[in-house]
């Protein structure tokens, strides 16, 4: 059957964001939990940049370009189970295809969800980073690498909610052969699909932050 060959989707963002970035620089801040030096070492290191923090800057643009092919991805699969979708409502008896698309949903919505989490966990290191940054041409070239990669992000997941509401339409035209949990699915991947702009929002706040401290 033509759904079938979507039942399992691998997805780059559904690792778990520390098996994502734990090659990536660290700055020294990431290396402590918290202790009561922690004050004391932000003050000195507004002083003194970390030397790894234009690496680090530059790996969290990095890092935005992947959840912005992470975003593209999704973007694929979700146009696919729209095509799945006319598939499925043309058959006599839709439950089979529909059965594995919601499965494809269930997946595509954690896949949202994660990229949501690596966001966030961006947005903490730009946060870092933020303590002891320095007015300095070469960091703030790097900055705008960051800011450059999530308007990318943003077009990307401008696309991918369109995408998304343009499917979650065909669910609700067709609503004679949907059980009450299948459009839940595709509620739930939408929403999911729209909080990911509150951590766009944060990651790009912090990396304008960053660069207005290093300008």
């Amino acid at each position: 059957m033509r759904a079938s060959f979507l039942a399992v989707i691998a997805l780059a963002a559904a690792g778990p964001a520390s098996a994502l970035f734990e090659s990536a620089p660290a700055l020294w801040q990431e290396r402590f939990f918290w202790d009561a030096l922690t004050s004391a070492r932000d003050k000195m290191m507004r002083r003194q940049s970390d030397p790894v923090l234009i690496p680090m800057m530059k790996s969290v643009a990095g890092q935005v370009a992947q959840q912005t092919a992470n975003v593209m991805q999704i973007g694929r699969y979700v146009k696919a189970q729209g095509g799945n979708l006319r598939y499925a409502y043309a058959q006599a008896d839709p439950q089979p295809s529909l059965a594995t698309i919601s499965d494809n949903l269930r997946t595509l919505t954690a896949g949202c969800d994660q990229i949501r989490h690596n966001l966030y966990y961006l947005t903490a290191r730009e946060r870092l980073a933020q303590s002891q940054a320095l007015p300095d041409q070469d960091m703030y070239r790097a900055s705008l690498l960051i800011l450059g990669q999530v308007q990318q992000l943003q077009l990307a997941l401008n696309q991918l909610y369109y995408d998304a509401a343009g499917m979650r339409g065909q669910v609700a035209q067709n609503s004679w052969a949907n059980t009450r949990f299948f459009a839940h699915r595709s509620d739930e991947l939408l929403r999911s699909v729209v909080r990911i702009q509150d951590s766009v929002f944060a990651v790009y706040n912090a990396g304008y932050e960053l660069a207005m401290r290093c300008r």
